[in-house]
């Protein structure tokens, strides 16, 4: 697989099709989150969806009290336009983003993993969050995921910690990247 075949756009309408087939291979796959995909699992309609997506973007329309302005991207393959990937770029961190969450969350789809795209789209990202502003950004996952701490690594990631989230248990390894 060609990494550098991928590029990062904000989902429109005409993804619909796309983005319930990404969400259909995460189900039928046995998982129920798709992390960094703005809750997809829990709308009933793409185009509700969609519009969550969008009020996401800016503080003043955050539909969710406590949660930051956050930009929804996809990961697309550029040579035939497959959906690969999810991003979401949260512009701040709160308290529990700081220690938990992170300024990034994604995921690959299940049939496209282990072929580098991970860490491509967190490469892709820290571009996209430059534009956004942002001088540091920080991406967490948990210390059983060791695929995710290996592309947020290759991605350029420096490792500060690892924290335990009290309330669940699991424990949380915290890498940052400097944007140049």
């Amino acid at each position: 697989m060609n990494t550098n075949d991928v590029k990062l756009v904000k989902p429109k309408k005409s993804d619909q099709k796309d983005v319930e087939e990404f969400k259909n291979e995460f189900f039928s796959s046995g998982e129920n989150n798709i992390p960094g995909s703005t809750s997809l699992p829990e709308f009933d309609s793409y185009q509700k969806w969609l519009k969550n997506t969008r009020l996401f973007e800016k503080q003043q329309t955050v539909p969710v009290e406590g949660f930051v302005p956050a930009t929804q991207y996809l990961l697309r393959r550029k040579s035939d336009g497959r959906l690969i990937g999810m991003l979401s770029i949260r512009h701040e961190l709160n308290d529990h983003l700081k220690n938990f969450g992170g300024n990034f969350g994604g995921s690959i789809r299940p049939s496209e993993r282990n072929h580098g795209y991970s860490a491509k789209m967190l490469q892709l990202g820290i571009k996209k969050a430059k534009k956004l502003g942002l001088s540091r950004v920080l991406v967490t996952c948990l210390d059983t995921n060791h695929a995710s701490a290996k592309s947020i690594q290759k991605a350029g990631g420096i490792f500060e910690n690892k924290k335990k989230y009290a309330k669940t248990g699991e424990t949380f390894m915290r890498f940052w990247f400097e944007i140049a």
